[in-house]
């Protein structure tokens, strides 16, 4: 076999092994690279100064199975992208075939019968398809594939916003668990305490049975309050542990700060400008769709136009392996066709009636889209507003409940009033102090709600107009 045969059979290999499929079992995530880690804002979330807190919303960027899905997606909307455009190109495919058949002899052919034989058939064609796309559809389709991919973007960065919030929100969450549960310990004790003295009083006479029933009720919900904040607790760490992508069995274990340790956020604008919603995520990703669904119609309209394919033959053909590659056994053919779409039983017009009803669904939902941001921004601002408002009242609620109490301590101390006195005051400190973890802890979720609202973006830049 001459250099020519050979150079020729290593090309026809080097076709046939061209892109065939991979499969890569157990296939890994790509890193969190610097896109995305602009999705989190990293820098918002430092404004709190918890690096525990920080962590976290770091380690479910990575790990989160929810993200690894939407990571996933954006790499399967690429490869579309690329199926698209190959669509735009033409196509090679070989095809090699091979068969030996035996010819009857008893089939005569006029005057003439031949006997029967035997006849090799070798073939190895390389054949080449393009639909030449004057009307612009390939092309079409792959603009749509690409907006529909910018549109699974959108939908990873709504997502990476998404978990980072309800990260923070449950990490918040689990701090005033922790905080009450403190202040409920000494709850407990204080009406335990305060039960002994009133069963005391009531041996001596000195309290009645009504009032013995009032603080056995008052120990008893304590008590109940203390295993709800308990049951709370396991089940926002749980919680917190699948968000981080891990097992929930140490969720126990978890790191986390003090509530006292966190401050609340205080130059969050009042207003803020409506260009901010041209960065929300769903927006954008309402914004890519209807382009999409606008191409689409595009689409529908030129499939009435019709298809002109090109095709083509070239390769070998002989009777034996050993000829095969012989000049004279080479072939070459070439065909080309137009098709006209005229009659499909209605499909092509009802597909472009279905695709103009689509595009005017998504306006419809681009525009709700829209009020729907404008409704959330607000929402928040209002509630940042008010529950400010009542936090900065359980603060001062708690300084006067202190104050009462140094009073109160004194007239106990002068033997003015009794001990059992003081402990129904302290008593009504703890449960102040519980209100006061609570709207603190609502003032934190307010601030997050607030950065979700404008898709992650720095609040502190767009605060200057109201909505």
């Amino acid at each position: 076999m001459n250099a020519k045969k050979i150079l020729i059979i290593a090309m026809i290999i080097n076709l046939l092994t061209v892109n065939l499929p991979v499969f890569s079992f157990g296939h890994k995530t790509p890193a969190l690279i610097d896109y995305k880690k602009e999705y989190i804002n990293q820098e918002w979330w430092e404004r709190f100064d918890d690096p525990v807190l920080t962590g976290y919303i770091m380690q479910a960027a990575e790990k989160n199975h929810d993200i690894k899905i939407n990571s996933l997606k954006v790499l399967e909307g690429n490869e579309k992208v690329k199926e698209a455009f190959g669509k735009q190109l033409p196509s090679l495919s070989i095809e090699p075939t091979a068969f030996r058949r035996r010819y009857s002899g008893n089939l005569p052919m006029g005057p003439y019968t031949f006997p029967s034989y035997t006849q090799n058939n070798i073939m190895m064609p390389l054949n080449v398809n393009y639909e030449l796309d004057i009307w612009g559809k390939n092309r079409t389709n792959t603009k749509i594939v690409k907006k529909q991919f910018e549109a699974i973007k959108y939908q990873e960065k709504a997502e990476f916003i998404s978990l980072t919030s309800s990260v923070a929100s449950v990490y918040f969450n689990i701090l005033n668990i922790d905080k009450q549960i403190q202040i409920q310990k000494q709850l407990v004790d204080i009406r335990k305490e305060i039960l002994d003295l009133m069963t005391e009083n009531y041996n001596y006479g000195l309290a009645s049975s009504t009032e013995i029933t009032l603080a056995e009720k008052s120990y008893t919900e304590a008590l109940s309050d203390f295993d709800n904040l308990q049951k709370s607790q396991n089940t926002l760490l749980n919680e917190l542990s699948v968000l981080l992508g891990s097992s929930s069995d140490n969720s126990m274990s978890l790191q986390r700060n003090s509530l006292d340790k966190i401050e609340l956020l205080d130059d969050l604008p009042k207003t803020i400008t409506t260009q901010i919603i041209d960065k929300r995520p769903d927006i954008l990703k309402a914004e890519a769709e209807l382009q999409a669904a606008a191409l689409d119609v595009k689409l529908a309209k030129k499939a009435f136009f019709p298809s002109i394919n090109l095709t083509g033959v070239a390769g070998f053909n002989a009777h034996s392996m050993s000829s095969l590659f012989d000049w004279p056994s080479f072939i070459i053919a070439g065909t080309a066709g137009i098709v006209q779409p005229i009659f499909s039983g209605g499909q092509n017009k009802a597909r472009l009636k279905m695709r103009k009803y689509k595009y005017e669904q998504l306006i419809e939902n681009y525009q709700k889209t829209i009020l729907t941001s404008v409704q959330e921004i607000n929402d928040s601002l209002v509630s940042i507003k008010f529950d400010t408002n009542r936090n900065n009242n359980n603060l001062k609620r708690i300084k006067l409940e202190e104050s009462n109490l140094q009073n109160i301590n004194y007239k106990y101390e002068a033997g003015a009033i009794s001990y059992l006195d003081t402990l129904q005051h302290k008593e009504t400190l703890l449960v102040t102090q519980k209100d006061q973890c609570q709207s603190k802890t609502d003032c934190l979720i307010d601030s997050i709600s607030l950065y979700k609202s404008v898709g992650g973006a720095n609040i502190i830049d767009f605060g200057n107009k109201n909505l």
